[in-house]
């Protein structure tokens, strides 16, 4: 019996993750540097894995509420008040998700019928699998290079149909470190509510911030609390990847429907991860500066070093670990470009196009790693490079 015969025709809308097919071909040659990795190289701080021990002894090993914590979630809506100028009922509009990912999974089953066209950034975050999985089609809305990676909102208004039910918006941006500032989305925001669009907005990056440059909320913007599903997770700032919580801040009948679904899915985010969500939150953000600092000048040395290279052009990010170079000169795809560095001169790194058709003739590279990595990487890439 072919047993993929009995799978679900929607399976097929879902890929396997570009970005984890090159980690498995990285890892099977030795002493590769691995420039592909999207998480801090940081520790979670002390305090953080602190705050867990602590809980362990005081009894957290039991099922959670499906919402989270209260104590957490009120932590949540403080936060938010605060930095994102977001106001939200920490009993009925936010919810604890199982980091980021969870979160735009569940609103995803939520919103989707069969047909309806979900706007999302090209080149931007693979959401791609999740919009087809629950039916929906995805609508390219270019971020080009020449306009340093950000989008055009006229662009987004001619995109607009009688079938468009949601705009996935990523700022700070993966993989090309844009920022769509305030004026930008004041224009999709007057857009959407034009025509009743939702916005995911998908908000990880947004204390990686380089260059006193700010992060915007679009939550927060007049008119758009109702129509915004703002998402976050403590795994970017805090170098929590593995502790697996996030957050969200929506209208309570959607906050309603994914509470529902919780205790159907997973019951809830760990209760031992709560808590220490719950001292990333309430805690000292030293950390997080610090964190930001060494980026910023491991970002420096990777973009000048990068921009050096014969061939290679960079502009330098405003925000996350990421640099986005332009290796189309070599007249190589990006897979090829990515392929040939990692199995010639073992240097890992991501093909542009794996996050989009505008990502073509272009790499994603982490710069979450240490600064001897990154001069190492340099010497191997500039070795690399077809002269």
């Amino acid at each position: 019996m072919d047993i993929k015969k009995s799978f679900a025709a929607r399976n097929q809308g879902v890929e396997w993750s570009g970005i984890r097919i090159m980690f498995a071909l990285a890892d099977k040659i030795d002493g590769v540097v691995n420039l592909g990795i999207g998480q801090p190289d940081f520790d979670t701080p002390e305090h953080i894995r602190e705050a867990a021990k602590i809980a362990l002894d005081q009894g957290y090993t039991r099922y959670p509420p499906a919402s989270g914590f209260a104590d957490l979630r009120e932590a949540v809506a403080r936060k938010l008040a605060r930095e994102n100028r977001i106001q939200a009922d920490p009993d009925s509009e936010i919810f604890i998700s199982v980091g980021a990912m969870q979160g735009i999974f569940n609103i995803m089953l939520h919103l989707l019928n069969q047909g309806d066209e979900v706007l999302v950034v090209d080149p931007g975050y693979d959401y791609y699998s999740q919009i087809r999985l629950f039916g929906g089609v995805p609508v390219r809305i270019a971020a080009r290079e020449e306009n340093r990676f950000k989008i055009d909102p006229k662009e987004v208004a001619q995109a607009i149909t009688p079938k468009t039910k949601a705009f996935i918006l990523n700022t700070p941006s993966n993989p090309t470190g844009a920022i769509f500032d305030r004026d930008i989305l004041e224009q999709v925001a007057a857009i959407c509510q034009k025509h009743g669009i939702i916005v995911i907005s998908d908000e990880p990056y947004e204390h990686i911030l380089f260059d006193g440059n700010n992060h915007v909320s679009i939550g927060s913007l007049d008119g758009m609390q109702d129509l915004t599903v703002s998402i976050y997770t403590l795994s970017k700032s805090y170098a929590m990847t593995g502790w697996r919580v996030g957050y969200v801040a929506a209208h309570k009948a959607i906050v309603a429907e994914m509470e529902k679904l919780m205790e159907h899915m997973v019951s809830g985010v760990t209760s031992v991860a709560q808590r220490a969500a719950l001292a990333a939150i309430e805690g000292s953000q030293d950390c997080v500066k610090q964190m930001v600092e060494r980026y910023t000048k491991r970002r420096d040395l990777l973009i000048n070093g990068l921009n050096r290279i014969q061939g290679i052009s960079c502009i330098k990010p405003e925000s996350t670990f990421y640099a986005f170079p332009n290796i189309s000169s070599f007249g190589m795809s990006s897979w090829e470009f990515a392929r040939h560095m990692v199995e010639n001169h073992k240097v890992a790194m991501v093909p542009g196009s794996i996050f989009g058709e505008n990502g073509e003739g272009y790499v994603r590279i982490s710069f979450a790693t240490s600064s001897a990595n990154l001069e190492e990487a340099l010497k191997r890439i500039e070795k690399g490079v077809p002269k």
